[in-house]
């Protein structure tokens, strides 16, 4: 293996920004990839107030860091200040990835991509002809909708806490895919009920904050074939996943999400691609290590 030089002004600083993110798996995933690759660089984790979002692009570019992960609330509040934006990320309305080459700024989104590459991993799911359900409207929640939409699924439901801002993202999502059915709801019990028979996906994107919401949606609605998905892989007991194991649903941690996306980031980052059993080794490595589990997503 080639060991990474000792840090040194050249050293290239990769870094995740979020508030929190003090626990979160990303720097010592990230860290182990760039020692295994042999590259000067390293990864940490800025804990950024959220009053300071305006400012984020700017410390990006003067403090000349190569590359960042973005978790919330940051995602969509950096999009005015990059300098470009992939279609994903325009379609998403959020970025997690922001690269820096010689100042400018390109904002990607991964997380959908990584989200449908996980559950084809998990479990051989294909969005084609599917009903699926997300609760939540963020950064997450779109680009996980809009990579459905575009893998052709029949229909994407959002329900949010908030209706407005699920409406607003279904009407933005539709422009780029007329050929899926895209509708918005609001987060509650009867809403939910309605939608549940039907569907073969559920997907949580909400985190911290919205356990009583989700723990108020009935599991016993939801088809025997659905898959529960929750994306907070840092929750040490995430809402309804138990409820759906015990109803014996297939579920989904947001581990392989993570793994997926982190994959992607880092490819973006250093033009190295990732043999991703090796990132799921890295990860369980991690995790086995630490304890308890890390509290905040990255």
């Amino acid at each position: 293996m080639n060991l990474p030089p000792t840090i040194t002004g050249h050293t290239r600083v990769f870094a995740l920004v979020g508030h929190p993110v003090r626990h979160s798996l990303s720097p010592q995933m990230h860290s182990k990839l760039l020692e295994q690759c042999g590259l000067d660089g390293i990864y940490v984790a800025f804990d950024v107030n959220p009053e300071d979002a305006d400012r984020v692009a700017e410390a990006i570019r003067v403090l000349g860091l190569s590359g960042v992960n973005l978790t919330v609330p940051f995602k969509e509040r950096i999009l005015p200040f990059l300098d470009e934006m992939t279609l994903a990320a325009r379609e998403a309305g959020a970025v997690n990835v922001v690269t820096n080459v010689d100042g400018v700024l390109t904002g990607y989104n991964t997380d959908g991509e990584g989200f449908l590459a996980s559950m084809r991993e998990e479990h051989h799911f294909q969005p084609e002809g599917k009903r699926c359900l997300v609760l939540g409207a963020g950064g997450a929640a779109r680009a996980i909708t809009a990579s459905l939409a575009a893998a052709n699924a029949k229909e994407v439901v959002m329900l949010n806490r908030t209706l407005p801002r699920a409406e607003v993202a279904v009407a933005s999502l539709s422009k780029f895919n007329p050929n899926c059915q895209l509708r918005a709801g609001a987060l509650s019990p009867a809403v939910f009920e309605a939608f549940a028979p039907n569907i073969d996906l559920v997907v949580n994107c909400l985190g911290g904050g919205a356990e009583a919401s989700v723990e108020a949606l009935s599991i016993e609605a939801i088809a025997p074939r659905a898959i529960w998905a929750d994306i907070n892989y840092w929750m040490e007991s995430p809402p309804q996943l138990e409820n759906c194991k015990s109803r014996g649903l297939p579920v989904s941690t947001g581990l392989g999400m993570l793994i997926h996306q982190g994959a992607l980031s880092f490819e973006l980052f250093t033009g190295h691609p990732i043999d991703v059993a090796s990132l799921h080794r890295i990860v369980k490595a991690v995790r086995k290590a630490s304890d308890p589990i890390p509290q905040e997503l990255g």
